[in-house]
C-alpha cells in the first residue's frame, strides 16, 4: 500500500481480501499519517537522490526556522529531541536520518505539514517540487538505548 504524508509517498505492506468492496469515497476515512508516531525513541530515514540533497538540506532549515518560531508547545518540545544526521552519498542516494531522541508522540514529522503551518501554500508547494522529485524512500524503526556510557 502507498500512503502520502504531505505529498511524500511511503510504502508499507496491506493485506486485503479480494472479495471486500472498498468503502464509497464519502465514506472512505482519511489515512492515518505514517509520520505520526507513539514510541519513545525513532530513527527515522530519507532516501534522497544526490542531486536534490542541498534542496533537501535547505528544506529542513526551512522546518527548523518553522519549529523555532512557533507558539505551539508541542512544535518547540518537538524540536528539542530532534537532530537531523547526515550519510553518504552511496551510489548516488544521500540517507539523512531523523534521530528522535524522544518524540513528541500525536503530532506529524512530516516536513510539509510542518511547513505549511508557518509558510505560504506557493511556499510550501515550491520546496516540495525541489525535494519531491528526489525522495527514494522513507523508513522509521524504533529505537532502546542499551548502554549510557555516561552513567554510573
Amino acid at each position: 500500500m502507498l500512503v502520502t504524508a504531505g505529498g511524500l509517498l511511503i510504502s508499507g505492506v496491506h493485506a486485503r481480501q479480494a472479495q471486500q468492496a472498498p468503502p464509497p469515497p464519502a465514506q472512505q476515512a482519511t489515512p492515518p499519517d505514517p509520520l505520526v508516531f507513539t514510541d519513545d525513541r525513532l530513527l527515522v530515514s530519507f532516501q534522497v537522490d544526490e542531486a536534490f540533497g542541498t534542496e533537501f538540506e535547505v528544506t529542513m532549515g526551512r522546518v527548523k526556522e518553522v519549529l523555532a518560531k512557533s507558539d505551539k508547545p508541542e512544535r518547540r518540545r518537538q524540536a528539542e529531541h530532534w537532530k537531523l544526521l547526515k550519510v553518504g552519498p552511496a551510489n548516488g542516494v544521500l540517507t539523512y536520518f531523523f534521530l528522535l531522541d524522544e518524540v513528541a508522540k500525536g503530532v506529524t514529522y512530516d516536513p510539509f505539514k510542518i511547513l505549511s503551518e508557518g509558510l505560504p501554500p506557493a511556499e510550501v508547494g515550491e520546496l516540495f517540487k525541489k525535494v519531491g522529485p528526489g525522495l527514494k524512500g522513507i523508513n522509521a524503526a524504533p529505537i532502546t538505548l542499551y548502554v549510557d556510557m555516561l552513567s554510573r
